[in-house]
């Protein structure tokens, strides 16, 4: 009976594998370094009230914090691929920290476009990019169950810094609260990043479920990388499949930042108070760790398309709520109906990237799939505002939201089934290394 290799780390066995101290730090790196940023809505209204600024000023900060990163997520996932996703992780560090004192000391609304709207979306892209690669590297099998917990810590990161964003900055003030953030948020990256490895050979182990008659890696030279690399790209980018995950991941991204960025004023202007206002998206973002968690696993067994389809659906249509919603309980009802669908909407890309493409090196895939999220979520953070500014109602802000979703139903059950990987024997087409061309 061949069984799984379980040399895990350092050249010793453990009883827990090393895939899951990664995830783990993974997860640990999207709350601290992520999160900040998703919970982006709480600063909407002290912003308008302390300092006068328009509220579709000062969302262009988080949209040019989307753009930032969804122009440099194809150049992170190219960096992650040749360099290792440690080296651009620790990049994204660097950035978060000073994007965060800086955002501390603004005094001007562009002083906060470019703190938060340029250093932390360079982080975003240093981080999520790498992040979910590196857990495709690390699961032989069971990605399912390493993408969930992944994604579940992306819910509660959120979910946990809209409080204390909150009640940072009615408790103290707006420099002590993101000092504090940079700061502790910084030292605590960095001591995770010394345990933190890019892929299982890096420390003499395997992969979860990498048996001992699969074949050991392959050690090449950074040119024979670099053809592998183009290769598989270039096999990848003539899929149908691929464009439309990058078109699905930005559709999805403007209905659910619509929401994560409008539900706070939206709740005020209802006549909710603040911080009763930001527990709804802390709400939203703590039901979203279930579905975050079980969604990948769900598509690993039975197939992503249908599951994500599903997803999608459920995000959309709920957001109608909001036309009704006056008391704060009606708010917490929409919270844990659309948290559902919002956990559920983008934890399966991981999955169903794998099951597309199979195995080879994903750094360039989730890059332009990150392009396509960026994107989605900068149009969602800036038409709200827009469009309130426009009709003086958030009415047509919600009907996109829930339109978005739905069309990117439509795009998901008009793609291939998960069944096949669609690449089959890309590799025949790696073209030889110049010299050895010429032997």
């Amino acid at each position: 009976m061949i069984k799984p290799r379980n040399k895990s780390a350092f050249g010793m066995t453990s009883r827990i594998h090393y895939a899951w101290i990664v995830i783990v730090i993974a997860a640990v790196m999207h709350m601290a370094g992520g999160s900040i940023r998703q919970a982006f809505g709480v600063l909407i209204v002290p912003l308008e009230e302390t300092r006068g600024w328009n509220p579709a000023t000062v969302t262009l900060a988080y949209a040019m914090a989307s753009i930032t990163g969804a122009l440099l997520a194809p150049l992170s996932g190219y960096c992650t691929d040749r360099y290792g996703a440690r080296k651009v992780i620790l990049v994204g560090v660097g950035t978060f920290a000073v994007g965060a004192l800086l955002t501390g000391v603004v005094s001007e609304v562009w002083h906060l476009w470019i703190s938060y709207g340029l250093f932390l979306g360079v982080a975003s892209a240093c981080f999520n990019v790498p992040i979910i690669t590196t857990a495709s590297y690390w699961f032989r099998t069971h990605l399912g169950y390493g993408v969930g917990l992944l994604q579940a810590s992306h819910g509660l990161g959120p979910a946990v810094m809209a409080i204390v964003v909150s009640v940072l900055i009615a408790g103290a003030s707006w420099k002590e609260a993101f000092w504090f953030i940079g700061i502790i948020g910084g030292i605590i990256m960095l001591l995770l990043m010394a345990f933190f490895r890019n892929q299982p050979s890096d420390i003499g182990g395997q992969a979860l479920g990498e048996l001992e008659s699969d074949d050991p890696p392959i050690e090449r030279d950074p040119e024979q990388e670099s053809l592998r690399l183009n290769a598989f790209r270039a096999r990848m980018q003539s899929t149908t499949a691929f464009w439309k995950l990058v078109s699905i991941h930005f559709l999805g991204c403007v209905s659910h930042a619509i929401v994560i960025i409008y539900i706070i004023p939206i709740a005020v202007l209802a006549g909710v108070d603040e911080v009763t206002a930001a527990g709804v998206l802390s709400t939203l973002a703590l039901v979203s760790v279930t579905t975050r968690f079980l969604t990948p696993v769900i598509s690993d067994y039975i197939g992503a398309r249908g599951t994500m389809a599903m997803a999608f659906m459920w995000q959309g249509l709920p957001v109608l709520l909001l036309f009704w919603a006056h008391e704060p309980w009606q708010f917490y009802m929409f919270a844990v109906i659309f948290g559902i669908g919002y956990g559920g909407e983008g934890s399966a890309f991981p999955v169903i990237n794998r099951q597309y493409f199979g195995r080879g090196p994903m750094g360039s895939s989730f890059g332009w799939q990150q392009l396509g999220a960026g994107s989605g979520m900068a149009l969602g953070a800036w038409i709200g505002g827009a469009l309130f500014w426009v009709f003086d109602s958030y009415a047509v802000t919600i009907l996109v939201s829930t339109l978005t979703s739905v069309a990117g139903a439509i795009v998901i059950m008009s793609m291939e089934s998960t069944n096949r990987i669609l690449i089959p024997g890309w590799e025949e087409a790696i073209p030889a290394p110049p010299a050895a061309a010429d032997d």
